[in-house]
């Protein structure tokens, strides 16, 4: 199956290219192919393994990327070795009541504190969340929950929940979001590689299209060095 959705309305089919480019010098690194109904963060191993075979280019000093790649271990390796990743934070929706960004998640305490100031700890079990004991009395809770009486408010705990806070943080200053925006250089690589290698997959199966990627990749980074070689004569 290679067909894929972006919403409800938007659907794409055939493959997903995936690439790494280099902010400073606007050349493409890697390539990666999917399936269109994978998750982008299935590219992350493959384009880690291009990158480790560059000279020289093997550290990652800040990872700029799309949020669908947040879950990948490209990110986890990032930061295990102490440097920055920059992208965009999942938001919380949960349609006209108090979303989970109303709740001061405190994960150095291991606690939650909600609009009306009652705080919880934050169970060990991080996935299944925390749920609140007072709700049943809340004066907050019909703009809260619709849970039963006898049942509190839930709010869900991410693996990566301290990433999420800290991306929270970045994307609501001026100076992080200006940092994000660093990213729509990679945007436009991508932009000029559909017209080298066309909209529609030239072949059958991720080999042989990856290697379509990589060859339309290349003449643009040609492409790039002579715009450089131009520009410095």
């Amino acid at each position: 199956m290679r067909h894929g959705r972006k919403s409800k309305s938007k659907r794409f089919d055939g493959y997903k290219r995936h690439i790494v480019a280099d902010l400073d010098g606007e050349l493409i690194l890697a390539c990666a192919v999917t399936p269109a109904n994978r998750p982008e963060e299935e590219a992350a191993p493959v384009l880690r393994d291009d990158i480790a075979h560059l000279p020289s280019r093997n550290v990652i000093a800040e990872l700029h990327i799309d949020r669908g790649y947040v879950g990948s271990t490209l990110v986890q390796d990032v930061l295990d070795a102490r440097r920055e990743v920059i992208c965009k934070p999942w938001v919380a929706r949960n349609g006209k009541l108090l979303t989970k960004s109303d709740f001061h998640i405190n994960m150095r305490s291991h606690t939650i504190r909600c609009p009306a100031r009652e705080v919880e700890r934050v169970r060990a079990r991080l996935r299944r969340g925390v749920r609140s004991r007072s709700g049943a009395r809340c004066p907050l809770r019909s703009g809260c929950t619709m849970a039963s009486p006898a049942a509190g408010r839930t709010v869900s705990i991410a693996h990566d929940e301290r990433l999420q806070h800290r991306l929270r943080k970045l994307v609501a200053s001026p100076k992080g979001r200006k940092r994000l925006r660093e990213r729509v250089a990679v945007e436009h690589r991508l932009a000029h590689l559909g017209p080298k290698q066309g909209r529609r997959a030239r072949y059958v199966g991720v080999r042989k299209n990856l290697f379509g990627v990589r060859r339309a990749a290349s003449v643009a980074n040609l492409e790039t060095i002579h715009r450089v070689i131009v520009r410095a004569a």
